[in-house]
């Protein structure tokens, strides 16, 4: 698996190609592949009967999220981990509703009727069934310390994903990642040669996305003092290959300083142009996007290498 290029950048489609097509769907990867970009992040839930699945929220999400009826759902209570496989089937995840906060994000997403959530399953045998050259699949693994009964423990779960892992023997092009470091240990004890990319997200902004860098932070796992200085070289010395970081936490130097740990440095989610190339100008490797094709036409543009 290549992870990166010297003067090259690696694109990921966020969530499949989230600014395009619904996020997590068979469509939304087979997209990205039929455009050449070989190279995606996507999210990994556990159902109620034990089914490694791609879905990014604990709940289902009501402004993307219809009945079998074709209405909206109205219960912003429903955990996945409460649902079988088999209910979560009665749902369709092919529409963004463009009159809710979400979805007036996404004003140009296409629709794509009858979408359900995938197994994880079911990607490794897309995967499976072509020829990608230098594919990456960037496996975020959901999990949260701070909220109990959503997911299965952290060793259980990695037990439950890497059994999947292991039977599509795909491990060589996956990169698993996690907000929830308690989830990367777990998968050094029991997959040590998977790739693992520790996520991180370092500003308090009042979003839906919780801050997870500080001292004695849970989502850590480690009680040792930090400083945000110190933060590439702490990834290396736990075993990190690669550092995920919120485009907006970083700088140029931090950048160079992951680099002279030998980390690579993936950032998230980019989808303005002047961030892409602030991006690329501060050296980073890959830069993950709800919108590669609009990426993949600044490398072009500005002709610089990607892949």
């Amino acid at each position: 698996m290549i992870l990166s290029k010297p003067n090259h950048i690696k694109i990921y489609g966020h969530r499949g190609a989230r600014g395009d097509l619904p996020e997590n769907t068979i469509k939304s990867f087979k997209y990205l592949f039929e455009n050449n970009i070989s190279a995606f992040e996507t999210d990994v839930l556990i159902s109620k009967d034990l089914v490694p699945i791609i879905t990014h929220d604990f709940r289902l999400d009501i402004s993307m999220t219809k009945d079998s009826n074709g209405n909206w759902i109205t219960n912003e209570n429903i955990k996945i981990y409460d649902l079988t496989y088999d209910e979560i089937l009665n749902y369709d995840v092919g529409y963004i509703n463009k009159l809710s906060k979400y979805g007036r994000r996404f004003l140009n997403q296409k629709s794509l009727p009858d979408q359900k959530i995938p197994k994880l399953r079911e990607i490794f045998d897309l995967i499976n069934s072509i020829n990608i050259k230098d594919l990456v699949l960037n496996l975020e693994v959901k999990s949260t310390p701070v909220e109990d009964n959503l997911t299965p423990p952290p060793n259980e779960m990695v037990r439950i994903i890497n059994k999947e892992i292991e039977k599509s023997k795909l491990s060589e092009k996956i990169l698993i990642s996690s907000f929830d470091w308690r989830i990367l240990k777990e998968f050094s004890l029991q997959a040590p040669d998977l790739v693992r990319g520790y996520l991180s997200f370092q500003q308090d902004t009042g979003v839906k996305i919780e801050k997870t860098i500080y001292k004695n932070s849970p989502w850590m796992d480690l009680t040792l003092a930090f400083k945000e200085y110190e933060l590439p070289r702490l990834i290396k010395k736990i075993g990190g290959k690669v550092w995920c970081p919120f485009y907006r936490d970083i700088t140029k130097k931090d950048v160079e300083m992951a680099h002279i740990e030998n980390l690579v440095v993936n950032v998230w989610t980019v989808n303005k142009e002047n961030d892409m190339m602030r991006m690329i100008e501060y050296g980073v490797d890959a830069i993950i996007t709800d919108y590669p094709l609009i990426l993949k036409e600044v490398c072009e543009k500005n002709n610089i290498k990607w892949f």
